[in-house]
Parts: structure tokens; sequence; C-alpha cells
């Protein structure tokens, strides 16, 4: 399961410049619909911004997104439909995810 999150972090991280502070993802994974996505991140000023994602930059992260939800509903049973994952610079990673 690490390197699903691993692979989420990384993917996330990387639609963000270097020495960002924080990163916020959020999603909401519709059935038969292409997720809803938003990303903010943080410099080291702390001024806050919203970085395009382009085509394949939403295919990975939605590849990477149902991966750790499909991997938690094998675990618990439970297919989650919104999330929000922070990342924090020093490799802070935090998901939390709704109904």
């Amino acid at each position: 399961m690490n390197d699903l999150y691993l692979t989420l972090g990384r993917t996330i991280a990387g639609l963000c410049p270097p020495g960002f502070q924080r990163a916020e993802l959020e999603a909401a994974m519709i059935e038969g619909e292409a997720p809803q996505l938003s990303l903010l991140y943080e410099d080291a000023a702390g001024e806050e911004d919203f970085p395009p994602i382009d085509e394949a930059a939403r295919d990975a992260l939605a590849d990477a997104l149902v991966a750790v939800r499909d991997a938690q509903a094998a675990e618990d049973g439970k297919a989650w439909r919104t999330c929000k994952v922070t990342l924090r610079a020093g490799g802070g990673f935090d998901m939390d995810v709704g109904d």
C-alpha cells in the first residue's frame, strides 16, 4: 500500500514548483465520469496558487487515486468518493476520505 501512496504523492509533487511547502489535492470520484480535481500549493513565501492540470497530469492523478481507492476498498470493503491529500515539505503525507 505504501508504494501506492508514494506514487500518488510523487504525482502531486510533480505538478508543483520546486521548494513548495504544502500541496493539497481535492478529488471527487463520480462513477462513469472523469474525476473532479483541484490542486493548491503553497510556496516558501506562503503564497498559494493553483497549478494547471493538463490532460496527461489529470490521467496520472486519476490512475494513482483509483489505485489507492481500490486497494483501500479491498482492505475494508468501502470505496470512498471524495478525498483530500495533503503533502508537506520534508515528506509529510495525509489523506482524508469521505463517502
